[in-house]
């Protein structure tokens, strides 16, 4: 009633259906989508099928009002919880548990190898690519890593404030050109932000997802890949022009493993 613009959001891990209703918040930290696409890209023993991950956002969807949708924090990790790099590499635990080095002895909190910055990269191109507004815990662009508190509220990485005593606290160049692409890519895209979605594919053989981004203007077809192996798809009629990632120009798209390819249909 002070100031019917002001934006608030909160804090709240579970589902917020009360708290979205129109008389409390506009948004929350959307940790229902934190957990299911770290199981998808990230488990392996305990790791979220495709389908069940498209079947949960869809959920999710559904409960909330559109307005509320479309303004979701989509975090993957938080001054609360261990970082997604970390996550990556102590596989298959439960979304923030056991992720406590003074509380347990079996988690790894070493430097993640390239592998698991990759698929935090694919992570990164599911939150800029997916409806709500991304949000980026500090440091995990230049690739920091840690478990959970107070690890992972360590001062971050500034690359003219190195070199660091330890020479594997370095900003990561190339993992912070990604996040800058990608962050681009939803910047020069407003179908991205506020575009319709649609799910076109769910593919569990090849786990790869595919959905529409569209409004107006144009069409943005996202194509993300948590396999180990390429992955293919047959496009919808009409020429598409990649904006991410390549695509020759066939009517078959080829999805590199663990990356994501974006396109464009203008209107």
């Amino acid at each position: 009633s002070i100031n019917p613009d002001a934006f608030i959001s909160g804090e709240i891990w579970h589902r917020a259906d009360d708290w979205l209703s129109g008389k409390h918040f506009d948004a929350v930290m959307n940790y229902r989508f934190a957990d299911p696409v770290v199981a998808w890209v990230g488990n392996v023993e305990r790791k979220l099928t495709v389908s069940a991950l498209d079947a949960r956002l869809a959920e999710l969807r559904l409960a909330y009002p559109d307005e509320a949708t479309f303004a979701l924090m989509n975090l993957v990790g938080s001054h609360d919880t261990d970082r997604i790099a970390s996550k990556l590499l102590n596989r298959d635990r439960p979304y923030d548990r056991s992720n406590q080095v003074q509380r347990r002895d079996d988690y790894n909190s070493g430097r993640p190898h390239d592998l698991h910055f990759q698929r935090q990269r694919l992570v990164a191109l599911a939150q800029m690519t997916y409806v709500g507004a991304p949000m980026i815990y500090y440091g995990d662009e230049v690739g920091m890593w840690g478990p959970d508190d107070p690890s992972n509220r360590k001062p971050m990485l500034w690359s003219d404030l190195g070199p660091y005593e330890r020479k594997e606290d370095r900003v990561d160049l190339e993992h912070l050109a990604h996040y800058r692409a990608v962050g681009e890519l939803r910047r020069s895209h407003p179908a991205l932000r506020t575009g319709a979605f649609e799910t076109l594919a769910a593919d569990d053989e090849q786990d790869l997802l595919v959905f529409l981004r569209e409004d107006a203007r144009e069409r943005l077809l996202v194509a993300l890949n948590a396999s180990g192996r390429p992955a293919r798809f047959v496009l919808p009629d009409g020429e598409w022009e990649a904006v991410h990632g390549d695509h020759r120009g066939a009517q078959e798209l080829v999805v590199p493993a663990i990356d994501g390819v974006v396109l464009v249909q203008r209107r």
